[in-house]
């Protein structure tokens, strides 16, 4: 797993530990509202999260942050893979805690990863998928600058299919 730390004034985005874990993983139990964003569609056990995460975590190119408040509370997830070879940044999921919505810090987060990655790993781009149904994830990643992506490097074109939107920025 890559080791990543950013912070700005309010927000603490650093990869995820084992004081985190259980943190991490009550936003995982949301499976109503975090069902599009986390993949999790049914409430998950704590075994099997921690089982799914330790096997995630062993791959080299991957990210697992944990997104808090300088005040210690757990806001939020974001994990993701780095595709060196192509300068590609693929985020899995992005998850703000309810209670944190629209106050502007997904938003922070997105940027302080735009600006990590464009300094410290080369990336040219970040791409994301999202379920169109969930038109409020669709909103928030145009907020930040993100496009509709109709084609990948090295590929023609992209093929879509009914429920997701594949979306990309350039760094």
């Amino acid at each position: 797993m890559l080791n990543i730390h950013v912070n700005d004034d309010c927000l603490f985005v650093k990869s995820i530990d084992r004081t985190s874990i259980k943190k991490i993983y009550s936003i995982y139990t949301n499976s109503n509202d975090f069902k599009y964003a986390t993949g999790i569609f049914q409430p998950i056990g704590y075994e099997q999260f921690a089982n799914n995460l330790s096997q995630f975590i062993q791959r080299e190119n991957v990210f697992f942050l944990h997104v808090r408040l300088h005040s210690g509370e757990t806001i939020g997830l974001v994990k993701g893979i780095v595709i060196e070879n192509d300068n590609i940044v693929w985020i899995n999921s992005m998850v703000i805690d309810t209670p944190y919505q629209g106050r502007g810090y997904g938003r922070r987060v997105i940027g302080l990863l735009e600006d990590y990655f464009r300094c410290d790993s080369m990336a040219r781009r970040i791409y994301l998928s999202v379920f169109k149904p969930n038109t409020v994830g669709v909103r928030f990643w145009k907020k930040c600058g993100f496009d509709d992506c109709n084609q990948f490097p090295g590929r023609k074109t992209v093929k879509y299919n009914d429920t997701v939107q594949i979306m990309y920025k350039l760094l």
